[in-house]
């Protein structure tokens, strides 16, 4: 028995859910999604799931905000919730990086999200906890926050398959099928589905799985630590905050608990394999961490360490994201997220799934997102790199 569908998605992150909602939105009726483990076993379920508002460039900036407005509506939009909480986002930056924080607010602002500057008492009066120097550079986004990364999928991938979508877990996809300079669609260990559209959403397994199409993406894996410290909610940071002068972020979470980690390439960061394993995060990282977390919240030296956990993020050349059409025709991709995928996951569906539909909106505001920008010598160019963020 022969097997078709409209689309087939390669991936069950909340990229490849997020596409297939939109796409089942747009009529493709036959939309399948091929996870080669379960929903979220990826990267997205690892995710630190923070949503910053931080971007220099103003393609990654209106996702940004659109996606926001969907975590916030989320029940309205998709019918259930992603578990959003709202904490406020403030990004703490020296004289070094003061322009770089200026330009994020100004871009971020462009957008349409709700950002500014804010003095350091401005700031200490929002998050008492923490210290910071009269010479550091402040923005503050109060409709930051984080959400769940498992939820999220659930619901984007629930609202897909209401609409006639399926989902096909511990099923890999193994082989694009083609006929000339087209796609027409993949193999898998049971079987054959033609489909004149592929999405591969692959995250760390998408530059191996394109190149014996003869397609190469300029992806590597990396391994990323996050830590987890319990401390006196009075000594904790109450709001999220990404901190470029000890190179960290951290956000609260729920329990008296704190996500942090670390912004510097140099530490709890390493290049891995497609599919290697996640460990617990050592001691040593993470007191490297809470050394840092302690210098911009004295109180928390009282706290303890907590099992964290590491994930994989796919990282591309210049730090921002591949979304479009790869050279076979009806080929396209979402990957090279950098870490920072979630936080654009609705939107990046929205918007694909216009691109594939042959939106012309759509074809100009993915355009400086496309993967060929590197083969062309164009990829984007942002002006400050503050560790692994750009």
């Amino acid at each position: 028995m022969a097997h078709t569908a409209d689309a087939v998605i390669i991936g069950g992150g909340a990229m490849g859910a997020s596409v297939a909602c939109h796409l089942a939105r747009r009529g493709f009726g036959r939309v399948q999604v091929l996870e080669r483990e379960a929903l979220c076993a990826g990267s997205t379920g690892r995710s630190v799931a923070s949503v910053d508002l931080l971007a220099q460039q103003p393609s990654v900036a209106a996702l940004q905000v659109r996606s926001l407005r969907a975590f916030q509506q989320s029940c309205e939009l998709y019918g259930d919730e992603c578990g959003w909480v709202q904490t406020g986002m403030a990004v703490l930056a020296g004289a070094d990086s003061a322009d770089g924080v200026r330009d994020v607010v100004r871009v971020v602002s462009a957008a349409g999200g709700n950002i500014e500057l804010l003095s350091p008492q401005a700031y200490r009066d929002i998050e008492p906890a923490s210290v910071c120097d009269e010479a550091e550079v402040i923005s503050w986004a109060p409709e930051g926050g984080y959400l769940d990364p498992v939820l999220l999928t659930n619901t984007l991938m629930n609202a897909a398959r209401a609409l006639g979508a399926t989902l096909h877990q511990s099923e890999p996809v193994t082989e694009l099928l083609c006929t000339g300079d087209r796609v027409t669609g993949v193999r898998t260990p049971t079987r054959e589905i033609a489909a004149p559209i592929v999405v591969v959403a692959a995250g760390p397994w998408t530059a191996d799985f394109l190149r014996p199409a003869g397609i190469e993406l300029a992806l590597r894996p990396n391994r990323h630590e996050v830590a987890l410290l319990a401390c006196p909610s009075a000594a904790s940071p109450r709001i999220s905050i990404l901190d470029f002068v000890h190179l960290l972020y951290a956000r609260p979470e729920t329990g008296g608990l704190t996500v942090c980690g670390s912004l510097d390439m140099a530490a709890g960061y390493e290049w891995i394999e497609a599919g290697a394993e996640c460990p617990t995060p050592s001691m040593e990282y993470g007191m490297w961490v809470w050394e840092r977390m302690v210098a911009r919240f004295p109180g928390m030296q009282r706290g303890e360490l907590r099992k964290g956990w590491s994930g994989p993020v796919t990282m591309s050349p210049d730090t921002q994201p591949l979304l479009g059409r790869l050279p076979l025709e009806g080929l396209y991709c979402a990957c090279g997220f950098s870490g920072a995928g979630l936080k654009i996951a609705p939107a990046v569906g929205e918007q694909l799934a216009a691109l594939i539909a042959g939106d012309a909106a759509a074809m100009e505001a993915l355009h400086p997102l496309r993967p060929s920008r590197f083969a062309e010598g164009q990829p984007l160019h942002n002006r400050y790199t503050w560790g692994s963020l750009g």
